[in-house]
């Protein structure tokens, strides 16, 4: 019983010290981040980090992101319920969860499996898929949102040609040690818009290297 107030105090602590500081407003995102215990998301060794204000890394590339960047962007993606969402690194499955929360389905790729046993079981709508962070996508039809859950050097024009009117990407772009967490949006006409949303640094996504980019 212990235990388990001791971890709700850590998620109210996470949410008034860490998700409030990151200029989150959103009471949707705000309960997600009440409703998902990030301790049930990660691998057992680090749960006495799990709601610490750090990145949790899973491995080389991959990484369970601290609580106030995970409640940015989805605060930033404004998920609708009868959107669809790709999700580019699935990591641990935490945003994976907050987003299918959101939204009408999520189709989530990754190189390696981090899902902890028995989450998958507790997800709806979600279609886990393992590929080339590359290519995975590429036969999976059009969607609302995407979200590269990783760092890359550039955006593929392949992948913004999968973004629908009116949808918004996600990504963390550029070179370490100084990378931008960038918001790009599809207008109604087709053309794309960029918003920078705060500066950071991540793991690059396996075989994510591109030299193709995409200029606005």
């Amino acid at each position: 019983m212990e235990s388990i107030m001791n971890q709700e105090q850590a998620r109210e602590n996470m949410v008034k010290q860490q998700v409030r500081t990151w200029e989150v407003t959103d009471p949707r995102v705000m309960e997600l981040m009440y409703k998902y215990p990030r301790e049930e998301f990660v691998p057992e060794s680090w749960r006495e980090l799990a709601y610490a204000d750090t990145n949790i890394v899973l491995d080389d590339s991959s990484c369970m992101l601290f609580p106030g960047m995970e409640a940015r962007i989805l605060q930033a993606l404004n998920v609708q319920a009868d959107e669809a969402v790709l999700e580019i690194g699935t990591g641990c499955a935490y945003l994976t969860a907050m987003l299918a929360d959101l939204s009408g389905n999520v189709t989530t790729l990754d190189t390696e499996d981090h899902v902890q046993p028995g989450i998958r079981k507790k997800l709806g709508n979600i279609h886990f898929e393992t590929g080339s962070i590359k290519e995975g996508w590429q036969d999976k039809g059009n969607f609302d949102v995407i979200v590269l859950n990783g760092s890359v050097q550039s955006i593929p024009e392949g992948l913004l040609e999968k973004l629908n009117a009116g949808g918004r990407l996600f990504a963390v772009i550029g070179e370490q040690p100084a990378m931008s967490a960038t918001l790009i949006s599809r207008d109604a006409d087709g053309s794309l818009s960029e918003e920078i949303l705060f500066e950071t640094s991540l793991p690059r996504l396996t075989n994510a290297e591109q030299k193709e980019a995409f200029n606005f």
